[in-house]
């Protein structure tokens, strides 16, 4: 026997509760509850019952991950779709995700493989001149499916029985037993667990692409991410052709690894070797800007840290930094302030990071320093040279990961000097001059001869 109870759910943030309300506790939205029923626990007789198995009796087979022909997708993806595995791909309106996916599934079809592409936002029509733009060769295994409603997609799994599905996008699928709105909590989390639970009956990976919110959020209950395998985000500046796939979850791989693609008019290109890409020509030698081996997973990527301090006419100077950390910007230009004597307090202070990309590693530390003494003097530091460390409060550099693959990329594309904590041990690679520095004053005399 099952008992009904009543629940009342906030459609912005999921937030439960056994009774009504006018604000949501949680999210704050006011007249955003909603009357769900959820059924009590099925009894389940004692042959619907899974039994215990020993941890050593588990087989899996570990070549048994789909490829989907695209290298920086698998890369990312911890090398291929696992089966049974369901990934949330999110990024911004226009960034490419749809074009993505249409690849993936152009490419497991030509491998023999029946893909679904379930198109809740797009006709038919539409997805065959994507297709053709894109220059995707006809092919029997690719099924198109344009409906909005989750019976629909049910039916076409059963009766096609796809080795992967794509579901574009969740936000805009719906169960019509329920009276709720496309996209709302209820609906998102419903239609989710059916591709979820169907994707680990028949083992056929599944691929949801969903929509973000302005700030930059996956829409819908933060449920969502929890109950995926994988959540890859795909990010780039709208106004460059470099579009960078990061997987913010990954229960089979990684989180580390990224991909890197360029869009053109044909579709998205793979970038394999991404070092020298976001370095421009005749860079090394100007006040302000500055080179990092930024480390991606087992990828070594060359970052121009670019810096622009100017004088301030406002009560309040400018603070501006695009791809790096603002608390720890502002923790560096703290610290050059106490142990270097610099006074950046009436100054406006610029930062951007070449190509778009996000830094988040402490390492950028130094790079960070020397950029904005280079641009406070007008002077540009040493030619060919990389920066690396993590500065302390105390103006003490700290030692990094990675630091040999760092120097090593930096080597192979042509910069002759490094400069790395002190602590880092005896570091040595071919043809490069290694600076060895403890402290933030020693750093900034070897990289300016004087300040």
């Amino acid at each position: 026997m099952t008992k009904d109870r009543k629940v009342f759910s906030c459609q912005e943030c999921g937030y439960a509760s056994t009774k009504w309300l006018g604000k949501c506790p949680s999210c704050g939205a006011w007249n955003s509850f909603h009357e769900e029923n959820k059924n009590g626990h099925r009894n389940l007789s004692s042959g619907e019952m899974s039994r215990p198995v020993l941890l050593k009796d588990i087989t899996f087979d570990k070549q048994s991950r789909l490829l989907t022909g695209i290298g920086e997708l698998d890369r990312v993806a911890g090398g291929g779709l696992v089966p049974g595995s369901v990934i949330l791909l999110a990024g911004e309106p226009g960034i490419g995700k749809s074009t993505l996916v249409l690849l993936v599934a152009s490419n497991l079809a030509e491998k023999g493989k029946k893909v679904l592409y379930v198109s809740a936002e797009e006709s038919p029509g539409q997805l065959r001149v994507r297709s053709e733009r894109l220059g995707i060769k006809n092919t029997e295994n690719l099924f198109l499916l344009s409906e909005n409603e989750i019976r629909a997609a049910e039916n076409a799994i059963e009766s096609v029985k796809p080795d992967a599905v794509i579901v574009d996008s969740i936000q805009m699928i719906y169960d019509s037993d329920f009276d709720y709105p496309c996209g709302s909590v209820f609906q998102v989390r419903r239609t989710a667990q059916f591709f979820i639970e169907n994707a680990k009956k028949s083992h056929a990976p599944v691929f949801l692409i969903g929509h973000i919110t302005k700030e930059g959020s996956i829409a819908g209950p933060k449920i969502l991410e929890h109950i995926v395998d994988v959540v890859l985000y795909f990010e780039g500046d709208r106004l460059s052709n470099l579009r960078i796939l990061k997987g913010n979850k990954n229960r089979f791989g990684s989180t580390e690894e990224i991909g890197v693609f360029r869009m053109d008019e044909n579709g998205l290109i793979e970038v394999p070797d991404s070092s020298r890409l976001f370095l421009s020509n005749n860079n090394t030698s100007q006040p302000g800007l500055v080179i990092f081996p930024s480390q991606e997973g087992k990828r070594t990527i060359l970052l121009e840290i670019q810096s622009l301090i100017t004088p301030s006419y406002l009560a309040v100077p400018r603070r501006t930094f695009t791809g790096l950390d603002y608390n720890r910007v502002n923790l560096v230009i703290a610290v050059l302030e106490k142990k270097l004597r610099i006074n950046l307090g009436s100054r406006d202070v610029y930062f951007n990071v070449s190509g778009g990309l996000k830094i988040s590693e402490p390492a950028v530390d130094l790079a960070v320093a020397v950029a904005s003494i280079s641009s406070y003097k007008d002077v540009p530091p040493l030619s060919q040279t990389v920066f690396i460390g993590e500065i302390a409060l105390t103006g003490e550099i700290r030692p990094v990961q990675h630091l040999i693959n760092r120097l090593k990329e930096s080597a192979r594309l042509g910069f002759k000097n490094a400069f790395v904590p002190a602590e880092s041990g005896n570091v040595s690679v071919a043809g490069m001059k290694i600076f060895q520095v403890r402290w933030l004053g020693d750093a900034v005399n070897l990289a300016f001869k004087k300040v």
